[in-house]
């Protein structure tokens, strides 16, 4: 291989990574580059170009932490993976229990994620390397993991299970260890090529487990497999313009509910689940007069988590009873269901304020879960200075913030002590009051100066409506 050659292959690498780097590259993209990277290793066998490819290699191979690191802060035992999407690190964390963390990478940063108690999360801000993720895991979620050396005098019985474990790793060689990560990761490569190349398949074999045994004692015929026919999962469908793929959920109990996952990466401030009924003579929807049922989601103790969204009914009885089923399934349950139609919700979804605007403030309410539900407005809209100083209650996640709405503002008049039980709430329940109704900071300070401290929410919300009323009269 000449000199020249060398140097365009050194720019294609350069290329290759960049694209790693780029969010918004695809995991089709993603595995080609990856690959390319790899066929290009594999074809210079010259020592010196080995040493320039180095950094290249290092960047396929740390996808993960490093177990040395692991070992190091003492967090291998809780580690439940690193991952590219916020969902894939929530269903990690949930499945670990009541202890573990996870990362979350973007490009060269990363996040980490802690589960706490009554499955909530306790994130770090974005870090710039696995090195100061582990750091921070170590100065501020000591509270909810426990270091390896921790867990081990809690469970004695694992002590030698760990001693056996690290004296045959410290037994391998360096050859070795090299061709396991090689293999691990050609296999991880293979799939997901092929789950992007190829189309889902239900093989004979599964078919046959699942087709429905008769019954030699009963003179009943067994019923047909009607699902069986049906693809679990459709590529490239198109959703009124969004292409995207379907992925069947529960063939029993809904066979015609599917996931969408939506190909094109849209850059939008709010996690949303996408579900949609598909009808059995393959139609699709009237789009122009189709409606969609907005479901937002919060977490056990009350904070905000996401929304889910069903399109294909215009029931809104069996809306809300697929949208309760999905959920409860899940590790958050539905606080409310909003109704508005598919082109309003379509044009608006991308950013969390106008989706909250035009889908959820202007929309339906169909259904909550009872009458101490409060809805959620975006953090990104409240100003969060109180003007009015008192001493509040202590609040939870559940209790709702008091604002005041004046103008194009919209402020704080109770509720520091909700906010201040996480900054990293997306959204806030509330009570809103508006200055054209006439509560104006003359009323709102008067009421306040009557009421003894601390001061609950509702005493407060309670006496403010009173005063306006007698206002008014």
């Amino acid at each position: 291989m000449d000199v020249l050659e060398k140097a365009l292959l050194v720019d294609e690498l350069k290329t290759l990574v960049d694209g790693l780097n780029d969010d918004k590259t695809s995991l089709f993209e993603i595995a080609k580059s990856k690959q390319r990277i790899k066929d290009i290793c594999a074809s210079c066998d010259d020592p010196h170009f080995q040493d320039q490819l180095t950094p290249y290699k290092e960047f396929i191979l740390n996808e993960e932490f490093s177990s040395d690191d692991l070992a190091h802060y003492g967090y291998a035992i809780t580690y439940r993976g690193t991952y590219n999407f916020m969902g894939r690190v929530e269903n990690a964390l949930f499945a670990s229990a009541d202890m573990g963390w996870a990362a979350l990478r973007q490009a060269q940063h990363w996040q980490v994620w802690v589960i706490r108690p009554a499955l909530s999360f306790l994130k770090s801000p974005w870090l710039n390397s696995a090195q100061d993720a582990l750091l921070w895991l170590q100065e501020h979620a000591s509270e909810y993991v426990k270091t390896d050396h921790e867990l081990q005098n809690l469970i004695p019985v694992l002590e030698p299970i760990q001693a056996a474990t690290e004296q045959q790793a410290a037994s391998k060689d360096s050859l070795s260890i090299i061709k396991e990560q090689t293999a691990k990761f050609q296999s991880q490569l293979d799939a997901i090529i092929q789950e992007k190349i190829q189309p889902a398949q239900v093989t004979a074999s599964i078919q046959a487990a699942t087709r429905v045994k008769p019954s030699f004692r009963s003179g009943t015929r067994p019923s047909a497999n009607l699902n069986k026919a049906k693809p679990l999962t459709l590529n490239d469908f198109n959703l009124d313009g969004l292409l995207c793929k379907l992925e069947r959920l529960d063939p029993r109990t809904f066979p015609s509910l599917y996931r969408v996952d939506l190909h094109n990466d849209i850059d939008q401030n709010i996690k949303i689940d996408w579900l949609y009924l598909k009808a059995e003579n393959e139609a699709q929807p009237l789009w122009g007069s189709a409606q969609i049922f907005i479901a937002e989601q919060l977490y056990a103790q009350g904070q905000f988590s996401h929304y889910v969204v069903l399109v294909g009914t215009h029931s809104v009885e069996y809306a809300t009873t697929i949208l309760q089923a999905y959920t409860d399934q899940r590790h958050t349950r539905t606080s409310s269901i909003h109704q508005t139609s598919w082109n309003n919700f379509k044009q608006h979804y991308h950013q969390h304020e106008t989706l909250f605007n035009e889908c959820i403030m202007n929309g339906t309410l169909v259904w909550q879960r009872d009458q101490r539900v409060y809805p959620y407005i975006p953090a990104s809209f409240i100003n969060t200075q109180k003007f009015i100083p008192f001493e509040e209650t202590a609040a939870t996640f559940f209790t709702p913030v008091i604002l005041l709405r004046e103008r194009q503002k919209i402020r704080v008049i109770h509720g520091l002590e909700r906010v201040k039980l996480s900054n990293e709430d997306q959204a806030y329940p509330y009570l809103l009051l508006d200055r054209a109704d006439g509560y104006t900071w003359q009323l709102i300070r008067q009421v306040i100066s009557r009421l003894p401290q601390p001061i609950s929410v509702h005493d407060l919300y309670q006496a403010l409506e009173n005063s306006a009323l007698s206002e008014s009269s």
